[in-house]
């Protein structure tokens, strides 16, 4: 597959396509979850100290990409539009750039003015085609003259060296799928709700499911028997088989449906890590026998599935 970033003009537009090997959905989450974007967002040699995503429409954005030299320049905005799986605009303003920079693109585009003449709009389009996911930047300016200036300080360079990092850094390898969220409870909190066998149930599931325990042995070694049900009434068997425990810290397990064949089990491993003012993120790796199989269970919802699960994990935690 051709890896290169393609950019063409178009009136007061900048429009910038790449293809990734992956499926819509995975391609999403990294674009649209926090603790994914900071891994990838921003020029070669950048790093993001700061990302603020509140992702719905009217919800606000903060990303401060820190440059190898120390600088930062953090990128503002709000979500205009939001259509999941498909498409969503955010404005993209630059209020809070250095004055160095907005002076060298404004020399770049020809023109002189307020510093918001350089606000733009910015839409990113999904489509999907056997399982290879384009993404489409299409990138609005007030004329073309601005839009030539930003085309000229090396917006295809920078949108190419994110790219590449996305792939690098955000994506897991073809056979797994990782889901990270913050929690604002303390760690122990957090890594208690995974071993009380009674009151798991009460959280865990995807919004609409019910689980039931039948029997649980919290230890290396020990199992977990439960069936999960959804709100249609179909009955989902499942067995969790314990390999490492490690308290407030990690938690390895072989999940399964208990059938005799072993196809359908897939390897589960989850980080604890507590970060400042009583916060949590929980990093879930799941391990499957094939990226085939991977793409099937996130093609089936198991992305939606697990942040519906940890959502319902954080309003246990609330109440």
């Amino acid at each position: 597959m051709n890896h290169d970033a393609n950019i063409t003009l178009e009136e007061k537009i900048v429009r910038i396509e790449r293809k990734f090997n992956a499926p819509l959905k995975l391609v999403w989450e990294v674009w649209t979850n926090p603790l994914h974007l900071e891994k990838w967002w921003g020029p070669k040699g950048f790093t993001n100290p700061t990302v603020e995503f509140d992702f719905k429409v009217g919800g606000s954005y903060r990303i401060v990409m820190r440059s190898p030299e120390g600088i930062d320049y953090p990128v503002i905005g709000k979500f205009l539009e939001i259509t999941p799986y498909e498409s969503f605009v955010m404005s993209d303003l630059v209020e809070e750039h250095p004055e160095e920079w907005v002076k060298e693109v404004q020399k770049m585009a020809g023109v002189t003015g307020d510093r918001s003449i350089l606000n733009s709009k910015l839409r990113v389009l999904f489509v999907e085609e056997k399982e290879i996911t384009q993404v489409i930047l299409i990138t609005e300016f007030m004329n073309n003259q601005i839009r030539d200036g930003f085309a000229k300080s090396g917006m295809k360079e920078g949108w190419s060296q994110s790219f590449e990092k996305l792939e690098s850094e955000a994506f897991p390898s073809p056979n797994e799928l990782i889901i990270e969220k913050r929690f604002a409870h303390p760690i122990d909190l957090v890594y208690h709700a995974f071993t009380d066998s009674i009151n798991i149930q009460s959280w865990w599931g995807p919004k609409g499911f019910t689980t039931t325990t039948e029997s649980r042995d919290f230890k290396v070694g020990g199992e977990w028997i439960f069936e999960m049900v959804s709100e249609d009434g179909k009955v989902y068997p499942n067995v969790i088989k314990y390999k490492s425990i490690k308290e407030n810290e990690y938690l390895e397990y072989l999940h399964g449906s208990g059938n005799d064949s072993p196809n359908d089990d897939f390897l589960v491993k989850i980080w604890f890590t507590p970060k400042e003012n009583n916060q949590t993120i929980i990093k879930m790796k799941m391990i499957f026998s094939s990226a085939e199989k991977r793409n099937v269970v996130v093609n089936f919802g198991a992305i939606e599935g697990a942040h519906q699960t940890l959502s319902k994990l954080n309003f246990y935690l609330t109440k």
